[in-house]
């Protein structure tokens, strides 16, 4: 009896810890619609992007937590209205913010680079050729740390100059 019982209490307890885990299925499209946010935030954009991101974020966050805590009013369903019909001239009326929700693809996590082989950086001169060019190569003292693009192209073809000097007496 005691057998049983004990089986029974691991039993509920292995049930309530699996959907404790699994979350509530009608709020992973608020989670979606949270991680689709924060995925745009690590792209690249203006600061008024950004905080405007930032705000979305904020009430993407409340209204998921929120339905995971069971204190998120359950939303009331729309009726649909019927299409009358019209007739259009040539040019179209376009709906930008429907068309965007009904086309948007879903962000890809952004991955650092495209394969998994290592990268490998190579001189342009390998070997004896390399410490021979080494040897040659004086780069201007401006150029160690330049001011300004212009010094940096100055820079970029005094070194495309010595290499070409340094191929025609090597």
């Amino acid at each position: 009896m005691k057998r049983i019982f004990i089986f029974c209490l691991i039993l509920m307890f292995l049930l309530g810890s699996f959907s404790a885990i699994a979350g509530k299925k009608h709020c992973q499209g608020y989670r979606s619609k949270l991680d689709n946010i924060q995925n745009q935030q690590r792209q690249a954009s203006s600061n008024k992007r950004s905080q405007s991101l930032s705000n979305k974020e904020a009430k993407a966050r409340d209204t998921w937590w929120r339905c995971e805590t069971g204190k998120l009013k359950p939303k009331l369903k729309k009726k649909k209205k019927k299409k009358s019909k019209k007739k259009y001239t040539s040019k179209k009326k376009y709906n930008k913010t429907s068309s965007k929700l009904a086309f948007q693809k879903p962000i890809k996590p952004l991955v650092p680079f495209a394969s998994n082989n290592p990268v490998v950086v190579r001189s342009i001169y390998q070997d004896e050729k390399l410490q021979a060019w080494l040897l040659f190569y004086k780069p201007a003292n401006m150029c160690a740390r330049p001011k300004s693009t212009q010094q940096f192209a100055a820079c970029v073809e005094d070194k495309r100059s010595q290499q070409a000097k340094f191929e025609q007496s090597y």
